[in-house]
């Protein structure tokens, strides 16, 4: 009996393992979606038979829905007559939460000047370049928040307003004390920076046009 036994239960392990493949094949209007540069994240519950698909295209999060027969594909936001996005939950969790703590962390590994204290409860990264007006009006709205220990700005230099924001932004960075360099160039009090050997000028040029990268 066993003789037989095996090889029946391997052709039936056999055939309900191509029915599973055939049924988990891709719908032809996502494969046509992702051939359009969009990256399908994972799917996720939807309702009236639809099936949600959490994506991103260049880095933005959407929604794309496929209705039950899957031959058709609906792109954009699903809502109830109480006006709920109802696919935003998932996209956040499948797309913008992951993109976002790879953002932090990146932000963190970059070369950036500390403005406050190490302890403050709120901490506020910013693209600096030295000779933008909005970037010092920000920082002087921030002052009291600075001074009272509730906020950390922790900034980012970067060169891109005028022919020298590079080197100025760098001379800031290659300074002994980039902390007080930086300090000096808000409160426009002395050279922000003082003069700096070759080697350490062009290392503080790298650093902000990487900085220009990341940005």
């Amino acid at each position: 009996m066993k003789k037989f036994i095996i090889p029946v239960l391997l052709l039936c392990i056999g055939f309900g393992s191509y029915w599973a493949i055939a049924e988990q094949q891709e719908p032809e209007v996502i494969s046509y979606i992702k051939e359009q540069g969009v990256t399908i994240i994972d799917s996720f519950d939807a309702p009236a038979g639809l099936t949600g698909y959490a994506a991103n295209i260049q880095g933005q999060p959407m929604s794309i829905y496929l209705t039950e027969d899957k031959q058709y594909a609906l792109i954009g936001n699903l809502i109830n007559a109480q006006g709920d996005d109802l696919g935003e939950e998932a996209l956040y969790e499948l797309v913008s939460a992951p993109q976002n703590e790879k953002v932090w962390q990146t932000l963190e590994q970059a070369k950036w000047i500390q403005d406050g204290p190490q302890n403050a409860k709120q901490i506020i990264y910013t693209f600096t370049d030295p000779y933008c007006p909005y970037c010092q009006r920000l920082r002087e709205t921030a002052e009291p928040y600075i001074a009272s220990g509730e906020v950390q700005f922790r900034h980012i230099m970067v060169g891109i307003l005028q022919e020298n924001s590079i080197e100025k932004s760098a001379s800031i960075l290659a300074a002994e004390s980039p902390e007080q360099a930086l300090q000096q160039h808000i409160q426009h009090s002395g050279d922000s920076a003082k003069n700096t050997d070759e080697q350490t000028s062009a290392e503080g040029k790298r650093r902000v046009e990487e900085n220009n990268l990341l940005m």
